[in-house]
């Protein structure tokens, strides 16, 4: 009898408020389980080096700077639209690096492949070079304009180099910029591209202006004749 009983017990039903904490405990960790699955993280964009019209001229070595960005654009997910008064930014669109990043290494590069006999390079480039030259830009628009043409608004400038840093002292180039060109699609790839083709222009008129300086005398070559001064001084 006692053994009857206690099977009795064992076998009785759960409480319906057990059975309800049960389900909603379930419940919670599908959700949960879910969410975890299915997050998947934004798509990463890049710009691009477009080729150009190669040319001889221009300073040996030229550093392109970080530039300076808008603080509406400078963020992780693209700015798509700029009508002026509002931005639209990407949901799940967005740069693969620093948007300043992108843009010095995409410039330098465009500036490399134009001014085949110049070594460029960006800012944080890990170079030992002194740079002979320095071009700049400070964007203000880097997206689709009011006209819905993809733009880049910015200020351009080549200036030379004295002790290690831009000479703001001599002549310098420095031009106020927009160029623009209709996007072949809708869709942020589209302007992705349309934005390198955009750089590309910048850099054919900074390769113009590099072209244009006068040539700066190589340190080993001021050296050796100096050295060359003396040692014929002392006979």
């Amino acid at each position: 009898m006692t053994h009857s009983s206690s099977s009795r017990r064992l076998q009785a039903p759960l409480p319906r408020r057990s059975l309800l904490l049960g389900a909603a405990g379930l419940g919670v960790m599908a959700t949960t389980l879910t969410a975890c699955s299915s997050g998947a993280g934004p798509t990463l964009y890049t710009l691009s080096v477009v080729p150009g019209q190669p040319a001889p001229g221009g300073p040996r070595f030229v550093e392109v700077r970080q530039p300076t960005i808008a603080s509406g654009l400078d963020r992780d997910r693209i700015v798509t639209a700029d009508t002026g008064y509002k931005l639209t930014v990407a949901a799940n669109d967005a740069w693969g690096d620093s948007l300043a990043g992108q843009i010095s290494r995409a410039l330098a590069g465009d500036l490399a492949q134009r001014l085949p006999g110049t070594s460029v390079f960006a800012e944080n480039d890990a170079v030992s070079t002194e740079p002979q030259a320095y071009v700049e830009l400070s964007v203000t628009r880097f997206s689709t304009g009011p006209s819905g043409a993809v733009q880049i608004e910015a200020a351009l400038s080549v200036k030379g180099a004295q002790a290690g840093a831009p000479d703001t002292s001599g002549q310098f180039y420095m031009q106020r910029v927009l160029v623009q060109a209709p996007a072949v699609s809708s869709g942020t790839m589209a302007m992705v591209q349309a934005l390198s083709q955009l750089l590309g222009q910048l850099a054919d008129q900074a390769a113009a202006q590099l072209r244009m300086m006068p040539p700066v005398p190589d340190a080993q070559t001021t050296d050796t004749g100096a050295s060359g001064s003396a040692s014929h001084h002392r006979k």
